[in-house]
């Protein structure tokens, strides 16, 4: 894997309003970024890389919930897919149904826990 350094905000996807960009791996897709006005969608492919140390699945899920609510107030809404499936729903147009009693946020709609598990895992 070769990689070259470039300055990309971490919240670059909040600046567009429409488009598409992949993030590929030797020649394989590993990301794809979508976004169709309020609505941005991270579709996690692959992570070609081992990312370590990382906090665990439910502390990763409270610490959503301050970009959850932030993304509510601008009426904004990320959607993580994880191999294209929704896993998780994040700000305006999330309906959290019973991930609320989990998040404690009305901000947070998981669409397949077990999917999203496998998503954490990798992270």
């Amino acid at each position: 894997m070769r990689m070259k350094n470039f300055d990309l905000p971490a919240n670059f996807l909040s600046y567009l309003d429409n488009g598409k960009l992949t993030v590929t791996c030797d020649g394989e897709p590993t990301i794809n970024f979508r976004v169709d006005g309020s609505t941005k969608i991270i579709d996690v492919i692959d992570i070609p890389i081992e990312i370590t140390k990382m906090p665990g699945f439910l502390k990763q899920l409270s610490e959503a919930k301050e970009l959850a609510k932030d993304l509510a107030k601008k009426k904004t809404t990320i959607e993580v897919h994880f191999k294209g499936e929704p896993v998780l729903k994040l700000g305006e147009k999330a309906n959290p149904k019973l991930a609320k009693i989990v998040t404690r946020s009305s901000d947070i709609e998981i669409t397949d826990i077990r999917k999203l598990k496998k998503l954490s895992d990798v992270f």
